[in-house]
């Protein structure tokens, strides 16, 4: 990159980057299941991860996840260690069920900022995420408290990425008391935005009208101040059954998805590595720079009719562009 490509690339929030396309789980509702005869697996390499560290000081959130497992690319570690020796602020998401006490430990030595949990229910979550176990995560999370605490460091953040769906909606209750006093930082609670076929739309409650939307709210917020009571940080994703926000909470004007095989897409809906009609490529690092593929004539038009006020036809049905409650 030269001296004016540095110059003019933005400042953006945020660079999620799929580093793996591969999973050891088989979550009943993801794409990586549902559409696993064609999708296309990979890791994305170590050689393919430098093309991006010329524009690492102007984001300010590295993260490292997609549809895949990010732990199952053996390149994970040197790409943490590269990109936190440059400074960069960097988080994953996993299933936790490849971390053993050796990758515990380098995730502490290596000073990863935050690392989400993810999990589908509490005692229905080994069923509805078939692959892992809940309480080999309580396990994971107990031993990494642990090297932090004998490290004397408060890095990395402890979150839990929950999945709420009709499936598991009634063990909501329970979550401010199952995960009190384990060394949990957040749980951002999400709907089932992306539904990949018909017969999972049963699986989302997304509020349908605005009598819901107030009975989910006023749910939320109960869970919200329980949680608050037992020392735990709880959010939620609620979109509204109608009223759409100026831009998505994607962030597509000032954040940025790569897949595992290079393409970058405003969002990780937009970008699921295989073949698929509505995902929304505007170029591969592999074949440009990515000041070149924010620079695309395409691209910029599809972030101008945001900064217009409207909405761009490939994204007017996502219940992202609805979500009010965070």
């Amino acid at each position: 990159m030269n001296i004016l490509e540095k110059l003019f690339f933005p400042k953006l929030n945020w660079v999620q980057l799929e580093i793996s396309g591969l999973c050891n789980a088989r979550c009943f509702y993801c794409p990586h299941t549902i559409y696993r005869k064609d999708w296309r697996s990979r890791n994305f390499s170590f050689g393919e991860f430098l093309k991006l560290a010329p524009y690492f000081e102007k984001i300010k959130l590295l993260y490292l996840q997609g549809w895949g497992e990010p732990f199952c690319n053996p390149e994970f570690f040197n790409i943490l260690k590269f990109a936190k020796e440059k400074n960069c602020v960097v988080g994953t998401t996993t299933n936790g069920m490849l971390l053993e006490d050796i990758q515990l430990e380098r995730i502490v030595n290596l000073k990863l900022d935050i690392i989400a949990f993810s999990l589908t229910g509490i005692e229905k979550n080994d069923v509805l995420r078939e692959g892992t176990k809940i309480e080999r995560i309580f396990q994971v999370i107990k031993e990494l408290n642990s090297i932090k605490t004998r490290k004397r460091t408060l890095y990395p953040k402890i979150n839990i990425a929950y999945m709420l769906l009709k499936s598991n909606i009634e063990e909501l209750d329970e979550i401010p008391f199952i995960f009190k006093d384990k060394g949990i930082n957040d749980i951002i609670i999400s709907l089932l935005d992306f539904i990949p076929e018909d017969k999972l739309t049963n699986e989302s409650i997304v509020p349908k009208t605005e009598v819901e939307y107030e009975e989910f709210k006023n749910k939320f917020l109960k869970i919200k101040n329980l949680g608050i009571q037992n020392n735990l940080n709880i959010y939620f994703n609620l979109s509204h059954p109608y009223k759409k926000r100026d831009i998505c909470s994607e962030q597509p004007n000032n954040s940025l998805f790569i897949n595992s095989l290079g393409y970058v897409a405003p969002c990780v809906f937009k970008g699921i590595p295989l073949e698929r009609k509505d995902n929304l490529y505007f170029g591969n690092i592999n074949e440009k720079t990515l000041f070149k593929i924010w620079n695309d004539k395409d691209y910029k038009n599809f972030r101008k009719i945001f900064y217009s006020g409207k909405i761009p036809y490939a994204c007017e049905a996502c219940n992202k562009l609805r979500i009010w409650e965070y």
